[in-house]
């Protein structure tokens, strides 16, 4: 049974973006979570893109799909643009 075990993990890594004066104007958030078996391992990754109020700009998500030699097997890529902030969207 000990071939059945699937083994979960995640890292999440923070950046913030400083303007030349020091000033904050945005965070990138890296999270990726991996789940391995010995059939092979899914990746899903996603990033996103904050403005300095927290506000969501972008949201790139990738899934990748490996077998059990590490070759990729399939790979989706999904990418959100925010089209307006939630400021514009309340003045509407």
């Amino acid at each position: 049974m000990a071939d059945d075990d699937i083994e979960v993990g995640e890292e999440v890594d923070v950046t913030v973006v400083l303007d030349d004066a020091g000033e904050t104007v945005g965070t990138v958030v890296d999270d990726i979570v991996v789940a391995s078996a010995p059939e092979g391992s899914i990746v899903d990754e996603t990033i996103d893109v904050l403005d300095s109020e927290g506000h969501l700009l972008l949201e790139d998500e990738k899934v990748s799909i490996y077998d059990e030699d590490a070759q990729l097997v399939s790979q989706e890529e999904t990418i959100a643009i925010a089209l307006e902030s939630a400021d514009e969207a309340e003045g509407e």
